[in-house]
């Protein structure tokens, strides 16, 4: 089994190809990509973006991020297109959706009609069932058989050509679970050119709420122990490409210090410096849809504690930074309106760049305590040693306890959970009161989670030392099974028909409204070159 701490050192200059779903994941990756380029090494970011083109904005913050570095250069996410895609899609989507037929996935309902509502409503019906056990089985015979035509479809043209003009060493992909993700033809299109490649797993989530690893690369990168078991359990990766690492992301957390006293950051947020604040951080859209009106309804059970301690502590509330179309939310009375409240930033913010780090870094290191449904926020409160909390609220069940990763959080008793508000209010008073705790706890879960190679060695040259690793793996080419053109050739009439009747991206295609004889005759004049190939509108055309 490959271990971080056996690589060699001394690796020469490589070409790496880094592929990332938008400009949000180099908050996950910058430090990997900075270590990368001053060992020598070039990085090439395949970024997804709209209509193909890297926007300034793109530009301007990893120009910010990387120091305008020759050793790394922004490409656009090479698509897969043509006759296959919408069919090749929908065989991902359907084997995401059987995934969640699995016992141990029970729970995690979102998610299986987060992935059923991009599946072509027929295809539900090979892996619905009643029985659970029964539903079961048949889901595993559909999702390998499903893995066994994936082998037989071509490699993606674009994704082949991509890699060939940028002739890297290695590939690396981040997070390719994602449902539908374009990233698994950029695997198949590295292993099919006998790239060596590998799937760096970005969050503590990734393995359980997302869609399945569709074909397995040479190597993952995960964070812990917990995180290579998932790996064997939920997606069958065998254990020896699989290479502990720790959290390369929060590395910048362990060694930061404020940018401002607490007095300060008080009153630059618009809250009493004399009293304690908790900080609430909010949770994506997918985790809490309604998260105000919940925190409306703590603020109020807050507000009319009997202890002063808590009625009158100050609340930070920080939106999520991927949730900035819903701000608006937060500035309800019940809410921006109550006295010592505030929210920072109005509009949340991803920590990319330097600023909205300290921001970030200010609110959790100043804060007494910190409150949050089911959100990453939670590990980085621990970093900083602030205890944490939350509460088993009705409308987040799906969310919480049902969700495999939540259970992370409780080990080692890191996370305080409570059943209802008499219960949180009741530990949030106490801790407020006594201040942190000093068992280490928290130590203990941001060792063995974030840290397991010791709470002193940071991960991100653990995971540059891994690419440098999975860059001097031979040559491996994948080939096609030899019944691949029979297997094709019998599923064509299933290629023609959701290539012409939808996009094999989103269900609100599917239907009577659909106009196939329309899509037939797009094509043909695209073929024909009556019209551009932009102008059809569609995705796969």
């Amino acid at each position: 089994m490959p271990s971080a701490d056996a690589l060699d050192r001394s690796a020469p200059p490589r070409r790496f190809v880094l592929a990332m779903r938008n400009l949000m994941y180099l908050r996950n990756y910058a430090s990997t990509i900075r270590e990368l380029a001053e060992r020598g090494h070039s990085v090439v970011l395949f970024c997804e973006t709209e209509h193909g083109k890297i926007t300034e904005e793109v530009r301007s913050v990893a120009d910010g991020l990387f120091a305008r570095s020759e050793r790394v250069q922004i490409r656009p996410m090479p698509g897969r297109t043509g006759l296959w895609a919408p069919f090749a899609q929908q065989l991902r989507v359907l084997r995401d959706y059987a995934r969640y037929l699995d016992p141990r996935l029970a729970g995690s309902t979102k998610c299986a009609a987060r992935a059923e509502s991009l599946l072509y409503p027929p295809l539900r019906d090979l892996v619905k069932g009643r029985d659970g056990a029964r539903a079961w089985r048949r889901a595993r015979l559909v999702s390998a058989a499903a893995r066994r035509v994936e082998a037989c479809l071509p490699p993606a043209g674009p994704s082949l050509a991509a890699l060939r003009r940028e002739r890297p060493d290695a590939v690396i992909v981040t997070p390719l679970v994602d449902f539908n993700s374009d990233q698994v033809d950029l695997i198949k299109a590295a292993r099919a050119l006998g790239l060596p490649c590998a799937l760096a797993v970005a969050s503590w989530d990734n393995l359980t709420n997302k869609g399945l690893i569709q074909v397995l690369p040479d190597r993952l990168l995960v964070w812990n122990e917990a995180q290579r078991d998932e790996a064997a359990q939920l997606h069958g990766v065998p254990a020896g490409q699989v290479m502990v690492t720790g959290a390369q992301l929060f590395d910048h957390w362990f060694e930061r210090q404020p940018s401002r006293d607490r007095a300060t950051f008080c009153r630059q947020v618009g809250l009493d410096p004399a009293r304690p604040f908790i900080l609430y951080t909010c949770s994506s859209v997918f985790i809490a849809r309604q998260e105000a009106g919940f925190v409306a309804r703590w603020l109020e059970r807050l507000r009319s504690h009997p202890d002063p301690l808590l009625r009158e502590a100050g609340v930070l509330i920080r939106p999520h930074p991927g949730s900035a179309k819903y701000a608006a939310q937060w500035q309800v009375p019940e809410i921006a309106g109550r006295d010592n409240v505030a929210v920072f930033p109005k509009a949340g913010g991803y920590p990319v760049v330097e600023s909205a780090q300290a921001d970030y870094y200010d609110s959790l290191y100043h804060a007494a305590a910190v409150f949050g449904i089911n959100t990453s926020a939670l590990l980085e409160a621990g970093i900083v040693g602030r205890p944490t909390f939350t509460l088993l609220a009705p409308e987040f069940a799906e969310s919480q306890e049902a969700m495999v990763h939540f259970k992370h959080l409780t080990r080692d008793g890191f996370l305080h959970v409570a059943d209802d508000f008499e219960g949180h209010l009741e530990a949030l008073r106490r801790s407020l009161a006594e201040g942190p705790e000093q068992d280490g706890r928290i130590a203990r879960f941001v060792a063995g989670f974030l840290r397991p190679h010791g709470l002193d060695r940071p991960a991100t040259p653990l995971v540059a030392e891994a690419c440098e690793s999975l860059a001097q793996l031979g040559p491996a080419r994948s080939r096609p099974p030899l019944a691949a053109p029979l297997v094709r050739l019998a599923l064509l009439p299933a290629a023609l028909w959701l290539y012409f009747v939808g996009s094999g991206r989103n269900t609100k295609k599917w239907g009577p409204k659909n106009r196939p004889l329309a899509r037939i005759k797009t094509w043909v004049a695209i073929q024909l070159g009556w019209v551009e190939r932009s102008e059809s509108g569609r995705r796969g055309a």
